[in-house]
């Protein structure tokens, strides 16, 4: 893929404004504000230590800008989206022999993650983060990440700290910008005490236990500052009610059964529990653990995100499954449409043959001809580690990689989406083409606000990943 040449000083073409002030006015305002103030240029980011000492990561100083309808437009789709992701694994496959021979599970595993989706109205509290690319014309869905150990909610932190910037503040002022601040945090924890009223039977007080395995847990000082934030937040939507609660960090073996199946911790009951940790329930939740909360579901004496549904939902399969029942009557024709506009083509890794444009395929032929179109990742690998883009990856490596996904299974390939520029200051000087990951975050049925991760196109991989270089950005949201 060539690579536009870094704008030097800073001065815009027309399609670039028209690209950014397509998603706001203020944008394209942003933009030509910049090429007439050289402060704005001063630094390109922040370090994580200036942030906050809970945000590991460098932050982008240039925020992007989206006006109040192309915001409803996100979050629209965004909840519709999770929420069919959601129901397609009852709704598209039906049984748990059918889901444990898709997704490569036990059966007894397919099993109770449907049961679990059964009882809570397909996860209808599950905690959720799609990223998406803009290829110009719409956002499209690359992953829908449902873990409760999702990264970005550091959305506050992003706004204030970017606005906090003197030439942001001129521009801010000159403008007369009115910005609706990202309250993502408040809305996690806001959910959850809406589960554990539905879930549970309320005792006005919702204690809440974020559980790590023993080697992930954060050091003390850093855990007792996230729970003090956390509890913070909690407390706002609990007082107004006379209502009280806490939140707590620890692991999986402090965690106890008590009388009724009550969880504790710490000498404290449990009513909620956040698996941060748990891409591989059974390996680092350990099977105590799994039959205490089971057990403790069953009393109606806790809410469990996102619990043994994830063995189903969190996995890119799940797109897969989407895409491949595009034309199904199984959907509606809202949402056929909603798949085709923001799903890419997207099937399993399999010997078989396949529609792509109208044309029938024998896939592995595919996957050695097209391989500049199409994108290669594991189903429930996560971080980027295991993404491949055929356009920046060698024919044998390639080639090797999709003999062993053909052979091990559980792999995806999807059509390569093709990244609006947008642009912004690069680390060696000069304004340049970015490719931009937009994460929306779905926390139960409520759109839970978004952030932005970039990197310069021509970068490495082209997978933007922050363990691989990224920066956080900060979305804005007008009113």
């Amino acid at each position: 893929m060539s690579v536009p040449e870094p704008i030097p000083g800073g001065k815009f073409p027309p399609d670039i404004k028209a690209l950014h002030g397509g998603l706001s006015s203020t944008g394209a305002k942003f933009l030509e504000f910049a090429e007439r103030v050289p402060e704005t240029f001063a630094r390109h980011h922040f370090l994580a230590s200036e942030a906050s000492p809970l945000f590991p990561y460098e932050l982008h100083a240039w925020p992007t800008f989206i006006d109040g309808a192309a915001a409803r437009t996100m979050r629209e789709m965004a909840t519709g989206l999770c929420r069919l992701i959601k129901r397609a694994p009852r709704r598209l496959l039906g049984d748990a022999a059918r889901a444990a021979d898709y997704y490569g599970l036990p059966e007894e595993r397919a099993r109770l993650a449907l049961d679990a989706l059964a009882r809570t109205d397909d996860a209808r509290g599950a905690i959720s983060r799609g990223d998406f690319i803009h290829d110009g014309t719409a956002l499209k869905c690359l992953e829908f990440n449902l873990t409760a150990g999702v990264g970005g909610w550091e959305t506050a932190i992003h706004v204030q700290q970017i606005m906090s910037q003197p030439a942001m503040h001129r521009f801010a002022t000159e403008q007369g910008l009115r910005i609706r601040q990202p309250r993502t945090l408040r809305d996690f924890f806001a959910n959850i005490v809406d589960c554990v009223r539905r879930d549970t039977e309320w005792e006005g007080e919702v204690n809440i236990g974020i559980l790590f395995t023993p080697s992930t847990l954060p050091p003390t000082a850093l855990a007792e500052q996230a729970c003090r934030l956390f509890t913070g937040q909690l407390l706002e939507i609990l007082r107004s009610e006379g209502a009280r609660g806490e939140v707590l960090m620890t692991t999986y073996d402090a965690v106890k059964s008590a009388e009724g199946h009550r969880l504790t911790t710490q000498g404290k009951r449990l009513h909620a529990v956040v698996e941060y940790e748990a891409r591989d329930r059974l390996l680092m939740a350990g099977p105590e653990f799994i039959a205490n909360a089971q057990a403790a579901i069953s009393a109606r004496a806790l809410s469990l995100f996102n619990g043994p549904a994830q063995d189903v939902l969190d996995d890119k399969r799940n797109l897969a499954l989407l895409s491949e029942h595009v034309t199904s009557p199984l959907l509606s024709a809202e949402e056929q449409a909603l798949v085709r506009t923001h799903v890419p083509w997207s099937r399993r890794v399999e010997r078989t043959h396949v529609e792509r444009a109208g044309e029938r395929v024998f896939l592995p032929e595919l996957l050695s001809s097209r391989r500049e179109e199409l994108v290669l990742k594991a189903g429930r690998d996560y971080g980027g580690a295991s993404v491949l883009l055929g356009e920046s990856t060698p024919a044998p490596a390639w080639d090797e990689a999709v003999r062993k996904a053909l052979d091990g299974g559980g792999w995806v390939v999807q059509e390569r989406v093709r990244p609006a520029p947008f642009h912004y200051p690069g680390p060696a000087g000069g304004v340049m083409p970015h490719i931009v990951i937009w994460g929306l975050f779905v926390l139960g049925e409520t759109y839970g606000g978004h952030s932005l991760r970039l990197s310069p196109m021509g970068k490495g991989t082209g997978v933007v990943n922050v363990t691989q270089g990224a920066m956080f950005a900060a979305l804005i949201e007008l009113e």
